[in-house]
């Protein structure tokens, strides 16, 4: 027979590579593994290696169970950078305390020097803030979340509207992670959040904001404590700042969970 046939004999495994062949007319036998092209190689796929999350997003739903080997706790997130709520409250501690300087100094030009350092470190506490707020919600993307990080972050820039886009994504984000903590046995040892802060926040972050716009728009600045409207003015500026770090030390307590590094 030819070539073709002994071809089609080997890829219906009726000649294997062990079965002796030859050249008609030819005494010169060898096994047909030998001939080149006659039997068929067996394809060999790499298989591909063990992956905590899918390659095509780094917060998809995991293909491969993270629990058991993971660092102890449960789910983990190798994607996910540790947040730290002390930077963000040191930042917001420094602006304070320099504004509060640059007010009280008699030099105008260090008080100009200290404001600028004091405005710096603000940015910086907004910077961290919206930052964590991101990474919060694009680490429960494999949850089922329905914003992404860069949604969620997306009116915080916008005077007033984002104390009314607040209402939206934090008290979502402290529902569906509790929902998660509820449900998911890798998150068994984690922290459930207060939900109620994450709805005061707003509410007493719109009321501040609207304080003071309208002290900006008068140009009367609340700064004197024995001024009831001032006092008034500074009292819930400060509950919102309260209730803004008791929100986002909840959401760095979660982040930090999910970001436990594997031991």
């Amino acid at each position: 027979m030819d070539f073709r046939e002994l071809r089609q004999l080997a890829a219906s495994f009726k000649l294997l590579g062990h079965h002796i062949v030859w050249k008609n007319g030819s005494e010169e036998k060898q096994p047909a593994s030998t001939i080149v092209g006659l039997i068929p190689q067996k394809r060999i796929v790499p298989e591909p290696p063990p992956s905590d999350l899918s390659d095509e997003h780094p917060y998809a739903p995991p293909k491969v169970r993270t629990i058991a080997d993971g660092p102890p706790g449960g789910l983990y997130l190798p994607h996910l950078r540790h947040s730290s709520f002390l930077l963000l409250l040191g930042s917001l501690i420094i602006s304070i305390g320099l504004a509060s300087a640059g007010w009280k100094v008699a030099n105008r030009d260090l008080g100009t020097t200290l404001y600028s350092l004091a405005g710096f470190s603000a940015i910086t506490f907004i910077m961290l803030a919206v930052i964590y707020l991101h990474r919060a919600w694009d680490m429960l993307q494999m949850f089922g979340a329905h914003f992404t990080g860069g949604k969620a972050v997306r009116f915080l820039f916008i005077p007033i509207f984002n104390a009314l886009w607040c209402f939206v994504v934090l008290p979502g984000w402290s529902r569906l992670w509790n929902q998660s903590v509820n449900s998911h046995p890798g998150l068994s040892l984690a922290s459930r959040v207060w939900r109620p802060s994450f709805f005061l926040f707003p509410v007493f972050f719109l009321i501040a904001q609207t304080l003071l716009i309208m002290h900006l728009y008068t140009r009367e600045w609340p700064s004197d404590l024995t001024d009831p409207r001032h006092q008034t003015s500074l009292a819930l500026l400060g509950i919102a700042l309260v209730l803004g770090l008791a929100c986002w030390f909840q959401m760095t307590l979660a982040i930090n969970f999910l970001a436990r590094k594997k031991f």
